[in-house]
């Protein structure tokens, strides 16, 4: 089990079992509402306790979720910590203590989550340091190398041929860069959703490269064939996916404003509004979640009795994280809407506080995403660039006849560079879907092939 994607889920966790405890329920209820709607590792988790209080196997779930997690690994101390903390509070005979208890849970959580973070931020170095050498150094000495490997005939005629270098370009290196990153990608504690099905089809557009570029060989070939194919096929992939690029910004967007939106739901509920109007209210007067407040009022008035169902069909394909919760504090809300008022603000105030520690280590992670961009776009192109304009002079020395052979590999090469890159870059946030990284090659790619090809015309 990864210590760090667990950690990453407990402020999750802490918020569903105080969702739970706040709305009256014991902690065996808290612990089947994780098991059946937490996030995966932790759903495993509190499953496993389940059953092992179900069967008998252990006196109760506390005693069993204890045993569970006496096994988590070492470096998920502070999920042990935040969840066992959970469980003392709700063995709090007042409210006050409770409320306390579960706010330290939750301040555990997060600190936890930060130091993590941190941590595998700073792990990151290697890996994108390894891109640039690999990715930008190689191939730029392997074509130094050829035209002088011919000087005299030193190193024998076929010690480095075009074979070679074009295997070592092509297939090698982004082999391991792609390795490379599928690792990046499998220990990031923050991906948390997978690309969904059907996204390959986005990718399509692309196809049209290959007919434009044919045409383009046969009218007039030369050294603009890879940009004058590869841009207009990157633009009609940034067309055709436009709707969905626009509705995933629309939905993170909404998001993000409906975990600020549930504080002041719960200062509504607090003064005596009921759910429904509150949750309304308050999605209505964020620009960016009235979508969201128009489809919640739509399915509560269509589902009038099933009030679970209407908030789920209406908030699920938003985040169901904050459909789960809204579930909860209209529940508590049929009880006592006071007590609804400040379940909503004490999740709010979670929210909002885990809000400013990811976006704390984001902004960490955006140097290290904007380089790998730039080196993307201009850097290598610049590099890989010059190296071939400083073939030509080397070749006429050395009687080299590649240089042409030499373009080709490199400009196809950047074009295998971009997509690794824009799927590293992809891998290192949380929760970005296809589409996005589609849109950053797309953007990246004829930019860097300008760069290349502006650089391979300068005369040395």
């Amino acid at each position: 089990m990864n210590a760090r994607k667990l950690l990453a889920e407990c402020p999750s966790v802490v918020g569903m079992v105080t969702a739970s405890l706040e709305t009256g329920g014991s902690f065996d209820s808290a612990a089947r509402y994780v098991a059946d709607e937490g996030p995966p590792l932790s759903s495993g988790l509190f499953s496993k306790a389940v059953r092992l209080a179900d069967s008998k196997a252990s006196p109760g779930i506390r005693q069993a979720l204890s045993e569970v997690l006496d096994g988590v690994p070492e470096g998920a101390g502070g999920y042990r910590q935040a969840v066992s903390m959970c469980m003392a509070a709700s063995e709090s005979s007042d409210r006050e203590g409770m409320d306390s208890m579960l706010r330290e849970a939750s301040d555990a959580s997060l600190e936890a989550v930060r130091t993590m973070g941190e941590s595998y931020s700073a792990s990151l170095n290697f890996p994108c340091m390894a891109v640039f050498a690999v990715g930008i150094m190689v191939p730029m000495i392997l074509m130094s190398l050829m035209p002088m490997m011919d000087v005299g005939g030193m190193f024998g005629a076929a010690a480095l041929d075009r074979g070679t270098v074009m295997a070592i370009t092509l297939v090698a290196i982004p082999a391991g860069i792609l390795l490379l990153t599928a690792n990046v990608r499998s220990k990031n504690p923050f991906l948390c959703t997978g690309w969904e099905t059907g996204s390959l089809k986005l990718c399509l557009p692309l196809l049209a490269a290959v007919p434009i570029g044919f045409a383009y060989w046969t009218a007039v070939g030369g050294e603009l064939l890879l940009l004058v194919s590869a841009a207009p096929a990157c633009a009609a992939a940034l067309i055709l996916s436009h709707s969905r690029y626009a509705e995933e910004k629309r939905r993170a967007s909404c998001d993000s404003g409906m975990r600020d939106c549930v504080y002041e739901i719960g200062n509504r509920m607090s003064s005596g509004e009921n759910f429904e109007s509150a949750a309304v209210g308050s999605l209505s007067g964020r620009r960016e979640c009235e979508g969201a407040s128009q489809s919640l009022a739509r399915s509560l008035r269509l589902r009038r009795g099933d009030s679970a169902s209407a908030i789920r069909s209406a908030l699920d394909p938003v985040s169901p994280e904050m459909a789960s919760s809204m579930v909860e504090i209209e529940r508590c809300s049929r009880i006592d809407l006071r007590d609804a008022g400040g379940l909503a603000i004490a999740l709010g105030r979670q929210f909002q506080n885990r809000k400013a520690a990811l976006a704390s280590l984001e902004a960490g992670m955006k140097s290290m995403t904007d380089m790998m961009v730039g080196t993307a776009m201009v850097f290598a192109p610049l590099i890989l660039g010059l190296s071939v304009a400083m073939m030509r002079p080397l070749s006429r020395i050395s009687g080299f006849e590649g240089v042409d052979g030499a373009w080709w590999i490199l400009g196809a090469y950047l074009i295998e560079l971009c997509a690794l890159i824009a799927l590293l870059t992809s891998s290192l946030g949380r929760e970005e879907r296809f589409v996005v990284g589609l849109w950053r090659f797309c953007l990246m790619c004829p930019v860097s092939l300008v760069v290349f090809t502006v650089s391979c015309g300068i005369q040395l």
